[in-house]
């Protein structure tokens, strides 16, 4: 199944495949320092390809520099996050950006600020598909 959207001045365009139906998909909210000064949502699955066009990035390192988080250089919203994982650039979406977002599940709180770097890393190998094009 294949889910679009794009940032509010639409120079990014977002197009996610996945195998599941998005009513299965709880976006993940985390409690780290850097998440609760920029809140989102986010989604991934390790089957999930993200594929972005467009226009310029911002890219920002969390506290740990273990991810870049993504940002439309125009109008600023928040685009994905990632890191290399095993020679490839794995991460999750900001699920704000789908135009069929509404169908996502109920948010859930997650607690990345008690994992050690290791512990991160190992969960996001698990948890976060392939991103390209930021």
């Amino acid at each position: 199944m294949h889910h679009k959207g794009s940032c509010s001045c639409n120079r990014w365009q977002v197009e996610i495949e996945v195998t599941r139906s998005l009513e299965e998909f709880n976006p993940r909210v985390c409690d780290c320092n850097y998440c609760q000064n920029n809140p989102s949502e986010i989604i991934s699955d390790p089957n999930m390809i993200i594929e972005f066009v467009g226009g310029e990035t911002s890219i920002i390192q969390n506290g740990d520099q273990l991810a870049n988080f993504y940002y439309c250089d125009y109008c600023g919203d928040f685009l994905a996050v990632g890191c290399n994982l095993n020679g490839q650039l794995r991460g999750a979406v900001n699920s704000n950006l789908l135009h069929s977002s509404n169908q996502l599940g109920k948010p859930i709180q997650i607690q990345s600020r008690l994992l050690s770097s290791d512990e991160k890393l190992a969960r996001w190998g698990k948890l976060w598909g392939v991103l390209n094009g930021v």
